[in-house]
């Protein structure tokens, strides 16, 4: 129909919800906008008409279109419901209809087993009419508008929603509903067609609505669908492109089909972004003219995060480890600075290779093209080292059965971020990728992750386990500042210190490392040569935190701390003659070496104003002084005692820890102007495991030392070289009697290292420490045997009274008659654990059912509530409470079985101590 067959002078009034985002609604200046409104614009513009937007709420745009009061409805779903009332135009694009329901039943997928709940629906819309014909057992819940009911929804008032596509972001709490109403957890139940309406009988009308829809051009359409949507609805199919021959990565299996980690992940990723994708390989010479033409996405750029030229570089979706793989021919070597002058295969990878020729001197790159060409160069025997991606590398090793012919070397490592490279012209697309994989559970990338043997290399979303969610102030702090300048000590042996090469080690270094990864966080370490300089540089803000600091009143004025993270006991180092186990007082009148800085300085000048302190710069000048005679003794902690004992060969020195004085707490310190960062650390320090913290104290504390040589070997060498050599051989002997006897020692004090590690000071019971590391043992062997662990929380009633009236020795006699009476309960199988204070836990094994662990508890009852005498001639009268775990129903976890029984000792408290309880069957006894 011409246009002149319509009136063009006359404004086209069109209805509008105000709020069916991203379709068409009101923005927070109270203007229409939307998707649809910017298409009616358009095509007001093609006709050569004015338009004017009428805001409605839902039931009134399908109540004034059909009476005629409007006359186009901006757009809707097509149903039979609908064709009673309006007449159509042709369809803008298909449009999917969904179920959203809320996180605690996202398990349920069968669309039948929703008939306990009641589904939230706009008066009015197409929900109400499709649901109740496809699902006559579904409830409705009638809302008048959208917003209304998203606020029933985080109300928990209804626990499903109605809606398409996506929940609206012009929601005032989207971020809240979209957590509680995640993607991954929506159900589709129809797909129709959208497009706009007008009143039946007006043909005329709809033909010219219908003429200025056709001229559009499906540029210009395209264009507003991915301004609004992020993708093109018109076929909602994504062009997606992967390189070849990068397996576990990305490949094309025989029969032409895109395969690997990456073409399931994405493959993940569009399930839940409701989108189809289809695979295309990549040609890397066109990656960086991504066109309208070619690809809407390549699926895993390696491009530099800091190329601002770039605009196609997308979000970071993985990050891929690269190592090299030396010859077996090449003589092994302990560091990367060692590996000279050899032939290096790789894939031209810029970056990567910059970072080769940093570490190794005078490398020859010799560059392929792919992987397959760099291994057709290793078959000849023309490459040394082979560098690149390390699953890449062992995929191929493992293909061409040169596994056993090239070696991981372990000593280096270098990561790179896998990027979505965007098509420049979808500048919406990038958010639609963010949000895509944020629907998607961590429980299911961790699995594909496994599927594919990734979790142990590159355990990209494994390591996101233990990261720790931050507040919207904490991230914006961490996207500003993703570096943190930590200063450490060049010669703290084992707690920090730069070794031969350059590279930061020790218990400090391991432990940030452990405390940053869960933030995310990257570290810039600065060195100084003593403490002191450390401890004014952070005051001065030339570094950001420092580790191993006590809190003391003085400094808690001058920089922020964290909870400590380990404590560790003051120790003197000191000549043997001088005795064993001393304290502070064996050396009044005496002289002492402690590093500057040390808060222990003025603890001891003002306990001990007879001791002479020296300050020394570090623990070697420290040692040194020892050795000289300069003074009687150096203080240091435990950890760094030990080491000066292991590195050194001084049969002559011992070691006495210092029981007068605390132990040292470490803390970090973080500058006073840094108070985001100081609450992040915090964080991520209480979240250190005994296991973890542990499993560094082994690494670095272990002073076993080997024997220098086996008296048969002397014997029978002297026997062959003859009897003039004899006298040479017997000073060897006296020698290696005398590292013999040093070795004995150094063993005896690994010994006790190991057991002050595991056990408490006072009782000597086993701590927290041992208890976890043998209910992991206990829990590995009853699962297979079949049978019961009980874990008994005990917490002593009566004990504070105790500890304040008669004072802290008195307290700690009764602590030590308590365990011992613990003790007496139990077989020899079983552990007794002071817990920390007056909390203690018996751990059973082997049992066959919650009798036995009754029969214990109504021992300990009666055991504990027996008077104590102490030697004080106070006589303590005490009980105690019991919270009861019982393996496997109470948890197949230590954590998950310590939190019950402690819950339950709490619940004994409440209900007026004294008594035990089960989880399941409460037992009481007077």
């Amino acid at each position: 129909m011409p246009v002149s067959a319509q009136d063009t002078t006359k404004t086209y009034r069109i209805a509008i919800n105000k709020t069916s985002y991203p379709y068409h609604f009101v923005n927070k200046q109270n203007n229409p906008d939307g998707m649809m409104v910017e298409l009616w614009q358009l095509w007001a513009k093609k006709q050569g008409v004015k338009v004017e937007f009428v805001p409605l709420n839902w039931q009134q745009t399908l109540k004034q279109v059909q009476d005629g009061r409007v006359d186009i409805h901006a757009g809707l779903s097509q149903n039979s419901f609908r064709a009673e009332m309006f007449d159509f135009s042709s369809a803008f694009f298909r449009q999917s209809r969904h179920l959203f329901l809320h996180r605690s039943i996202a398990h349920i997928r069968d669309i039948t087993q929703l008939t306990p709940y009641a589904v939230g629906v706009v008066a009015g819309s197409s929900h109400e009419k499709s649901i109740k014909a496809k699902y006559p057992n579904l409830t409705l819940r009638i809302f008048s508008d959208r917003h209304t009911l998203y606020n029933a929804a985080l109300k928990n008032e209804i626990l499903i929603i109605a809606g398409v596509d996506k929940l609206s972001k012009n929601f005032s709490d989207y971020d809240l509903l979209n957590k509680k109403y995640p993607a991954f957890a929506r159900i589709s139940y129809q797909v129709s067609d959208y497009g706009a309406a007008v009143t039946k009988s007006k043909k005329p009308l709809l033909n010219f609505i219908q003429q200025g829809l056709d001229r559009i051009s499906a540029e210009e359409k395209s264009a507003l669908e991915i301004k609004w949507l992020g993708v093109d609805k018109s076929d909602n199919v994504l062009i997606l492109s992967y390189f070849n021959n990068q397996m576990p990565f990305s490949d094309t299996s025989a029969a032409g089909n895109a395969q690997g980690f990456f073409i399931e992940l994405w493959q993940m990723w569009a399930k839940y972004s409701g989108l189809e994708v289809e695979f295309v390989v990549a040609d890397p010479n066109q990656l960086n003219q991504l066109s309208q033409d070619s690809a809407d996405i390549h699926i895993a750029s390696l491009s530099n995060e800091k190329d601002k030229v770039n605009r196609a570089l997308g979000p970071v979706i993985y990050s891929i480890d690269y190592s090299l793989f030396l010859s077996d021919k090449i003589d092994k070597a302990s560091h990367i600075s060692e590996i000279r002058n050899k032939n290096i295969g790789v894939v031209s990878t810029p970056d990567f290779v910059k970072d080769i020729n940093k570490h190794v001197f005078n490398a020859n790159i010799i560059y392929f093209d792919d992987y397959p060409s760099l291994f057709a160069a290793i078959v000849l025997g023309e490459l040394d080292i082979i560098a690149g991606q390390s699953d890449v590398i062992e995929h191929y090793l493992l293909q061409n059965q040169l596994q056993s012919t090239y070696f991981h070397f372990p000593g280096y490592r270098f990561k790179r971020d896998v990027h979505a490279a965007l098509n420049k012209t979808n500048f919406e697309l990038e958010q639609l990728i963010v949000e895509g994989f944020d629907e998607i559970p961590l429980a299911n990338l961790i699995a594909l992750e496994k599927k594919w043997n990734l979790d142990t290399s590159s355990g990209f979303f494994k390591s996101q386990l233990s990261q720790l969610e931050l507040t919207e102030q904490e991230a914006s702090w961490v996207k500003a500042h993703p570096v943190v300048k930590f200063g450490i000590t060049k010669n703290w042996l084992p707690i920090e210190f730069v070794d031969k090469y350059g590279e930061f080690k020790g218990t400090n270094p391991d432990l940030f490392q452990l405390i940053t990864q869960r933030l995310n966080l990257k570290i810039d370490y600065v060195a100084y040569n003593k403490f002191e300089d450390l401890y004014q540089a952070l005051l001065e803000g030339e570094v950001d935190v420092i580790g191993s600091v006590m809190a003391t009143e003085t400094r808690k004025q001058q920089v922020l701390f964290t909870e400590s993270y380990w404590s560790m006991p003051w120790v003197i180092v000191h000549p043997r003659e001088l005795g064993k186990q001393l304290n502070l007082e064996n050396f009044e009148g005496e002289a002492l070496a402690i590093t500057k800085g040390y808060y222990l300085v003025s603890v001891i000048r003002k306990k001990f104003p007879l001791i002479t302190l020296r300050l020394v710069d570090n623990s070697e000048e420290g040692l040194l002084a020892v050795q000289k005679g300069m003074v009687d003794g150096f203080i240091d902690s435990l950890s760094s005692g030990t080491e000066l004992l292991k590195k050194e060969s001084l049969v002559s020195l011992g070691m006495s820890v210092l029981d007068e004085v605390d132990r040292s707490g470490n803390h970090l310190a973080i500058n006073q102007s840094l108070p985001v960062l100081a609450t992040i650390l915090n964080k991520s320090v209480l979240t250190l495991s005994d296991v973890e913290s542990q499993r560094i104290y082994e690494k670095w504390f272990d002073i076993s030392i080997e024997t220098g040589l086996d008296k048969n070997v002397v014997l029978r060498v002297a026997a062959q070289i003859g009897v003039l050599i004899v006298i040479i051989i017997i000073i060897i002997m006296v020698w290696n009697r005398r590292l013999y006897l040093e070795i004995k020692s150094r063993r005896k004090l690994e010994k006790q290292m190991k057991y002050m590690a595991t056990h408490d000071d006072l009782t000597g019971l086993a701590n927290r420490v041992l208890l976890k590391d043998r209910l992991n043992t206990a829990i590995t062997f009853h699962r297979r045997q079949k049978l019961l662990i009980s874990v008994l929380f005990i917490d002593l009633d009566g004990f504070k009274n105790i500890n304040d009236n008669y004072g802290h020795d008195v307290g700690d006699e009764l602590l030590i008659e308590v365990a011992s009476r613990l003790k007496g309960c139990v077989r020899e199988s079983d552990t007794v654990v002071r817990f920390g204070g007056d909390e203690f836990v018996l751990l059973l094994t082997g049992l066959h059912n919650q009798d036995e662990a009754a029969y214990v508890a109504d021992k300990v009852l009666k055991l504990i509530q027996q008077p104590i005498k102490l030697s004080s001639k106070v006589t303590a009268n005490i009980g105690c409470s019991i919270g009861i775990a019982m393996y496997p129903d109470d948890g197949e976890s230590d954590n998950d079985l310590l939190k019950v029984a402690d819950s339950l000792m709490y619940e004994v408290k409440a209900a007026g101590k004294n008594h035990y309880i089960f989880n399941r069957k409460t037992s009481a006894i007077s």
